[in-house]
């Protein structure tokens, strides 16, 4: 998908919520997938300690906020930012579970705006609820990697954690690419006589660049908190799931880092071509200046009304006015010819 240059818009914000959706997937053992799990059931599921648990719940409303307090036992303080956007990314420990606040890329109605929305993640010793708002690609990829596990769901929650974070850190990944080839027209183009749309242009993709420095790079203290050794939630296959996402992510950062220090010498050099070019007009406009001011004084001091001026007596005084004041004129212009300021 290409990215213009409008940039990232956050999908949480000025949007109405639709009705609640919830959807619930079990996972036996490690052996089998359960869709469609009642709500009522989840109790029963989430007690047997080889059984893993994803709810995911889209548009929460008072009842199904509540529900999560009963049934999961989170914290009513852990729901109380739920789906307000714009948080920053961040993990907060409560007892038996932590509380992830991530973002997730989502396509707009535009197809060249892309979209940010925010992602809540309760991580349970052997549950996951994921709470947003509107639909989110990401978590439909995450659950049809997590059907594909095959043997890799005997490893539990961590499995499934590794397949929603691998598919979050994913859905950024067309991104650089597409801000990659925005920076290489800017930095052809560079040359050309600026606009002030090109000026535009150019920091909204910087504006765009930090939007997205802002949310990926919180991701990596979450990562390094997550791969801790004495957290009880994940096991050392756990550990090096996360681990694979974190160097995804950090490939990531660093393309944008070397896109933002790009951006930047673009916007350096537009501003230096810019500065000098205008010290070249100021030339070209100080030499045409002490040409007319030439040609105004000669002629001016010739229309006064004098008894006799130099000349005014010969056939030849017109012309020898005329040509000397030409060359005083061209004098001038032909340095400014040979210093190249036109």
């Amino acid at each position: 998908m290409k990215l213009d240059r409008r940039g990232i818009r956050d999908e949480a914000a000025g949007e109405p919520p639709g009705a609640s959706k919830l959807k619930a997937t079990a996972c036996l053992g490690g052996v089998s997938l359960e869709r469609g799990v009642p709500i009522e059931e989840l109790h029963d599921y989430i007690k047997e300690s080889e059984n893993v648990v994803w709810l995911d719940v889209q548009d929460p409303g008072p009842s199904e906020l509540a529900m999560l307090i009963d049934e999961f036992g989170i914290h009513p303080l852990a729901l109380e930012g739920v789906c307000l956007g714009r948080r920053r990314p961040k993990v907060d420990e409560y007892k038996g579970y932590a509380l992830l606040v991530v973002y997730a890329a989502v396509p707009g109605d535009d197809a060249g705006v892309l979209r940010t929305t925010e992602l809540d993640l309760f991580i349970g010793r052997n549950f996951l609820v994921s709470v947003h708002r509107g639909r989110v690609p990401a978590l439909e990829e995450a659950s049809a990697r997590w059907t594909r596990g095959g043997a890799r769901l005997r490893d539990g929650g961590a499995f499934l954690v590794f397949a929603v974070m691998d598919a979050l850190v994913d859905s950024f990944a067309p991104l650089p690419a597409d801000l990659e080839e925005d920076v290489d027209e800017m930095e052809i183009a560079v040359f050309s006589r600026p606009d002030e749309e090109s000026v535009r242009a150019l920091l909204k993709l910087k504006r765009t660049l930090a939007s997205l420095r802002h949310e990926l790079h919180p991701l990596r203290e979450i990562f390094q908190a997550l791969c801790r050794r004495d957290r009880p939630f994940f096991n050392g296959s756990g550990e090096a799931y996360l681990q694979d996402v974190h160097d995804h992510l950090l490939r990531i950062l660093d393309v944008l880092d070397a896109l933002r220090d790009r951006a930047d010498a673009v916007m350096d050099a537009t501003l230096a071509i810019g500065s000098h070019r205008l010290n070249k007009t100021m030339k070209r406009l100080a030499v045409i200046t002490v040409a007319m001011a030439t040609v105004g004084s000669v002629f001016g001091a010739y229309g006064m009304n004098f008894q006799s001026l130099p000349l005014s007596g010969s056939p030849w005084g017109f012309w020898l006015v005329a040509g000397g004041t030409i060359t005083l004129v061209t004098a001038p212009l032909l340095v400014g010819w040979l210093r190249e300021w036109w």
